[in-house]
């Protein structure tokens, strides 16, 4: 597994305001916008491109045209903040969609919605913007690999990540995560610290509000 740590001025500045408990969500909203922009283009960095000869205001040149397939595949429901910035940063993406919830009895987690274009030699981009126990983003990684699309063609990008989360993720040899820090650990909840809390919730403006929940099945 390769995994890229996005350490720029600008993911620091605005994960720091993604991070503070003062931010509101309307705000926290922007900025998850903002940094998602920055990992994402850093994830279609090396996407292939083809020659085109286009005309400028003053001569004719030689520029370039996508020439591979790109697939964002958001986990519902916090990677959902990140579709509009993979969006905004390549409008040829394509879209896909991974539910998920955790069994009560096993613990594990298990698919509740599943539907994505299969494309071949496509890049797919797995969109969440936590990387917690890795349990959701193993049982994503897997549910692609198991449809025939490579490993070396799928990217997970989080906004923030715990190593645990990183080491589960290690079965993926092919496999890159690119992400805008790895935080320290996991507290006994299950969430990352320090974090930036529930991304879901402060998305979603669901904190401290009753919420109804349930998954279809």
């Amino acid at each position: 597994m390769k995994l890229k740590v996005i350490e720029s001025s600008l993911s620091k500045i605005f994960l720091t305001i993604l991070r503070d408990v003062k931010t509101n969500y309307p705000r926290f909203r922007e900025y998850l916008e903002r940094i998602s922009e920055i990992l994402i283009s850093e994830a279609l960095f090396d996407v292939n491109l083809k020659e085109s000869e286009i005309e400028t205001p003053l001569s004719e040149t030689v520029g370039f045209k996508p020439a591979e397939e790109v697939v964002f595949i958001p986990i519902l429901r916090a990677g959902l903040s990140m579709v509009p910035p993979a969006l905004k940063v390549y409008p040829y993406g394509r879209l896909g969609f991974i539910g998920t919830y955790r069994n009560e009895e096993t613990l594990e987690p298990v698919n509740y919605y599943v539907k994505f274009p299969l494309i071949k030699n496509a890049k797919y981009l797995i969109l969440d913007p936590m990387l917690a126990t890795g349990g959701t983003a193993s049982q994503s990684v897997k549910t692609l690999i198991e449809a025939g699309i490579k490993e070396e063609n799928i990217t997970f990008v989080s906004v923030v990540s715990a190593p645990e989360g990183v080491e589960k993720l290690k079965e993926f040899e092919g496999l890159t995560v690119v992400t805008a820090a790895v935080d320290e650990k996991l507290n006994q909840d299950g969430y990352i610290v320090p974090g930036l809390g529930d991304a879901g919730d402060r998305f979603c403006g669901t904190e401290n509000v009753e919420v109804v929940e349930s998954h279809g099945i």
